[in-house]
C-alpha cells in the first residue's frame, strides 16, 4: 500500500466524455486505483494523476472498458456488503469510524482500513466506465 497519498481534498469528479459526472470520495477512490494498479490497468504516474485533483488527468475509452473488465472481475469475488481495503483483501466486516483527535498520532490509524472500497461503490464505478467513453478526474 505505498502509493496511496495524502491530500486534503477528500473527493473527486469523474467527468465523462458521455453522461453524467460521478463524484466519489478518497476513501472509495484510493483503494480503487491501488486495485487498477495492482492489476497493470494504470501505470504508478497515471495513478498519481488519477488521484489529484484538478491536474485534469484523463481515461480513454480503451481504458474505461480495461477498468471496468477489471472492477466487473473483482466483484464477481465479492458479495454486496463487502468491501476491498486498502491493501486489496475483502472483508464483509463494516467499517469502524476512525476518531482523530489532537492526540492521535500516525502510528494510531491502520490506513489499510481507512481506505476501503465498498461494493457498491465498485458497481456504480464498472457501470460508469462502460457508459462513459471515456473520462477526465477533476
Amino acid at each position: 500500500m505505498t502509493h496511496l497519498r495524502r491530500t486534503n481534498l477528500m473527493s473527486f469528479i469523474l467527468i465523462p466524455n458521455i453522461g453524467e459526472d460521478v463524484q466519489v470520495n478518497a476513501w472509495n477512490w484510493r483503494p480503487t486505483l491501488e486495485f487498477l494498479l495492482a492489476r497493470n490497468i494504470i501505470t504508478s504516474e497515471h495513478a498519481e494523476l488519477l488521484g489529484c485533483n484538478g491536474c485534469g488527468a484523463r481515461v480513454d475509452a480503451d481504458l474505461a472498458n480495461q477498468m471496468a473488465a477489471a472492477v466487473e472481475n473483482k466483484l464477481s469475488t465479492m458479495a454486496l456488503g463487502d468491501r476491498m481495503r486498502a491493501d486489496l483483501t475483502v472483508t464483509s466486516i463494516p467499517k469502524a469510524p476512525q476518531v482523530f483527535g489532537p492526540g492521535t498520532q500516525p502510528g494510531d490509524i491502520d490506513v489499510t482500513e481507512l481506505y476501503s472500497a465498498t461494493y457498491e461503490w465498485l458497481v456504480k464505478f464498472k457501470d460508469f466506465c462502460k457508459r462513459c467513453d471515456g473520462f477526465m478526474v477533476s
